[in-house]
């Protein structure tokens, strides 16, 4: 399919959350063996990297090594490898592929980085995939070596140990490895349009005993990622990108059904440079993970509302926190109350956006019976920021157009039926 086909009538490749159970998955196939790899699709980072467990490189024909290397600290997790570059194909049956296309192996991680998929795809900018020449420091070896696969750091599988070597790779040049999705548009196979239909922040098994093959086939665990195509003919709502690093929006603030509006704070001085905006919108995230001052604002109506519901999200995150379930007597979605998040449009003019609550309440999350409240506070040293991960996108059909408007929008529609 060539990238006018793509255009009009769209690629959809299917997705699930079996494997990343708080993240949506798809297949992307690595060079000569054409390799499955399951990663996860991830709108707030912009690397591709995949387990080398899974992809043996001494297999691959197509393979070509360089002299960078990647260090990536998530929140909860990281990992450190060597760049590569092979063929990579989107989908068999229309023959949608890049040859010489960037990619990361973890040599060095912290287990589970992926949970139980093979890698992730980093959808964001170039400005988030950064890597480093270290070739000064492979010419110091002896022999000297001429490429960083076979892997020649040892770094501790641990929080310290990988931040600790990207705090060591700061003393190499510094370059910006092209994301996969730019290169692929950058080359003329795909348009610069993607989105997102998703339904469950969480794995939904309401069954106990349940295998992967029966959890993929359950609707709620399924979605789809489409590239290109036509903008579908239904109302839309448009957020402005304000920065192309992550997907930066600019959030106006919050209201809880019934109660004044909150104001969001500006993103903080000091944080400016580096994260750009108050708001992401984040497919990686799991959680609407709302900045202190809107989280506090949203726990105190809640209080008035009814004491109990502070008190049931208090039990929940606890749960969660310990990993423990979590099965409330009295907890009924349909008694809780929309909230709407307002953004900066395209003019200036605000957008309305809701999260109702059967979005940031979770039931059967991972395990029958099981209740995950997806909403959290800000963290601890993190910057004044709203993460929009799932809740947000899951009541909405997700556009992410980067073609337009400069740094491109975000068009929220009803998702179809």
């Amino acid at each position: 399919m060539s990238a006018d086909e793509t255009a009009k009538q769209g690629l959809t490749l299917p997705i699930n959350l079996a494997l990343g159970l708080g993240a949506y998955t798809t297949k992307l196939y690595f060079g000569s063996e054409q390799v499955a790899v399951n990663v996860m699709l991830d709108t707030g980072s912009s690397t591709l990297a995949i387990d080398l467990e899974k992809y043996q490189p001494e297999n691959d024909q197509h393979l070509q090594t360089t002299t960078y290397a990647q260090d990536v600290v998530y929140g909860s997790g990281g990992w450190a490898g060597p760049v590569l570059r092979s063929q990579i194909e989107l989908d068999h049956e229309q023959n949608v592929v890049l040859n010489d296309a960037p990619f990361a192996i973890t040599a060095d991680s912290q287990q589970a980085n992926f949970q139980q998929a093979d890698g992730i795809w980093g959808l964001a900018y170039h400005h988030l995939n950064k890597a480093y020449d270290v070739s000064t420091y492979l010419q110091t070896q002896n022999p000297a070596l001429d490429s960083t696969h076979p892997w020649p750091f040892s770094v501790a599988d641990t929080p310290k140990g990988i931040k600790a070597f990207r705090t060591y790779l700061h003393q190499f040049p510094e370059h910006d490895i092209t994301p996969l999705f730019t290169d692929f548009e950058d080359h003329g196979i795909v348009p610069n349009r993607f989105s997102l239909i998703t339904h469950r922040s969480i794995e939904y098994v309401p069954q106990a005993d349940m295998d992967l093959a029966a959890r993929e086939q359950e609707p709620l665990n399924q979605g789809a990622f489409i590239i290109g195509g036509a903008l579908p003919a239904r109302p839309k709502q448009t957020l402005q990108v304000v920065h192309d690093a992550y997907y930066n929006t600019e959030l106006l603030g919050c209201q809880l059904a019934g109660f004044d509006f909150c104001a969001a704070p500006p993103l903080d001085a000091q944080h400016v440079n580096s994260f750009f905006s108050n708001a992401i919108i984040d497919s990686g995230c799991s959680f609407l993970v709302l900045q202190k001052n809107l989280y506090a604002y949203f726990m105190d109506c809640l209080e008035q509302i009814d004491a109990r519901f502070k008190d049931m999200t208090q039990a929940a995150t606890t749960a969660f926190q310990q990993g423990q379930d979590y099965h409330p007597k009295a907890l009924d979605p349909a008694q809780w109350p929309d909230l709407t998040l307002t953004f900066k449009g395209l003019d200036g003019e605000p957008v309305a956006l809701v999260v109702p609550p059967h979005c940031y309440w979770q039931n059967h999350a991972q395990r029958p019976n099981n209740w995950m409240f997806m909403v959290m506070n800000q963290m601890p040293q993190w910057p004044d920021q709203t993460l929009c991960g799932l809740p947000l996108i899951n009541n909405y059909h997700c556009v992410f157009d980067r073609s337009q408007q400069g740094l491109g929008v975000i068009h929220c529609l009803p998702k179809p039926s």
